[in-house]
């Protein structure tokens, strides 16, 4: 049902967060997204990440290699610009050759920023939708490293589109799909997830031990590598990329927690792992309304709860659609939420955020600094959010 919406929603709201800020924008740009909660200064930068030892099952004459946003705690940020939205490479790589900045839709990081070195933070691994740039989590991710997070966002590269963008201009767009998306193509996306998954974890870990895992051997932003944590290590998804979640934490003792936004845990009937022999970790599933209704998550939901021991809860949201847990609200200006109704709910955007942003800090603050006053820790007072399981 989704995947056709992944496309269409991705590179609608591109073209809308690129053409509405460039409209109105000041010398710096305008920001797109609602600002992080949290009290620390965000930065942010990119990795390109080459997977030597592995052959990209899409492109068998090339390594696997990946693009991975990082957004951590920062400090003096005010010496630095904000990143873009839409480009993290091309429009930067200009401005760098140009020596201006140029206007655009704004994240609330600063590029390059030091990070914040008072202490080391826990990290969180974030995978998106099937067919979808790690882009439209960016938000999350802000508010997560505003907390005091370094999150790690994915591009899992022939699959994310509309397209994934490299160092130097490249572009890179979904692999061709035969036989359209079958069973067969979503089976292979997980598993290519899941090794990527492993790999970026991998890279971080060379990365806290003092090495550079950028391919081009990018300077990276000060003390880096000094602030990851990790021993305490999280996942989160949306959609398919929430069934990743929880399946490469089966898959992987590195991963502490994990939580699944709108997604089954499995394709079709073919249910994952995580499933079939159930996780001893906690897990968290935050579904919309729109999937409650449409009930096609149930069956593998209702299977994991009988058998996976760690701890687990599934909250619902009333009022929301599958994308309300992206940017995409954020993106869609009021004048056209009606018409991008099959995508977003009827929910206020900010207020949806608000939801999404607090039980997911909730889960990490509870499983990752052993905190015990988190929204998951008292009766539910919003009026949004119920228990199903």
């Amino acid at each position: 049902m989704f995947r056709r919406a992944a496309v269409v929603s991705m590179s609608v709201c591109a073209l809308v967060a690129t053409s509405a800020s460039i409209a109105d924008a000041g010398p710096g740009g305008v920001g797109v997204l609602p600002s992080p909660s949290g009290a620390l200064p965000v930065g942010s930068t990119t990795l390109h990440l080459v997977d030597a030892g592995r052959v990209d099952p899409f492109q068998p004459d090339r390594s696997r290699e990946l693009m991975v946003s990082v957004f951590y705690p920062a400090t003096d940020v005010s010496r630095y610009p904000r990143a873009h939205y839409v480009s993290t490479e091309l429009i930067p790589g200009l401005e760098s050759k140009l020596g201006i900045e140029l206007p655009g839709a704004l994240t609330h990081a600063h590029r390059h920023a030091p990070a914040q070195a008072a202490s080391k933070y826990p990290v969180v691994l974030y995978t998106p939708g099937a067919g979808v740039s790690r882009v439209l989590g960016t938000g999350l991710a802000e508010d997560l490293a505003s907390r005091g997070y370094v999150v790690v966002t994915v591009d899992h590269t022939y699959e994310s589109g509309p397209a994934v963008e490299f160092p130097g201009g490249r572009i890179v767009q979904p692999a061709a799909a035969p036989n359209g998306f079958d069973t067969a193509l979503r089976e292979k996306y997980i598993a290519t997830r899941l090794l990527d998954f492993r790999f970026v974890l991998d890279s971080l870990t060379g990365l806290a031990a003092g090495t550079n895992p950028d391919a081009e051997s990018d300077a990276l932003p000060v003390d880096l590598g000094r602030v990851l944590d990790m021993d305490r290590v999280g996942a989160v998804g949306h959609s398919s990329g929430g069934y990743a979640a929880v399946e490469a934490m089966h898959g992987d003792r590195r991963i502490d927690a994990a939580v699944d936004m709108d997604g089954q845990i499995g394709v079709d009937e073919a249910f994952g792992r995580a499933v079939t022999e159930g996780v001893d970790r906690p897990s968290l599933v935050l579904t919309s309304a729109q999937i409650e209704e449409v009930g096609d998550a149930n069956p593998s939901l209702d299977a994991f709860w009988q058998r996976a021991t760690g701890w687990k809860r599934h909250l619902a949201i009333a009022n929301s659609a599958h994308y309300d847990f992206t940017d995409m609200p954020s993106l869609v200006p009021a004048i056209a939420r009606p018409a991008a109704s099959t995508y977003i709910g009827s929910i206020d955007p900010d207020r949806m955020a608000a939801l999404v942003r607090g039980y997911v800090a909730a889960m990490f603050d509870k499983f990752l600094r052993d905190r015990t006053d988190t929204l998951l820790d008292r009766p539910i007072t919003e009026p949004e959010v119920t228990t199903v399981r």
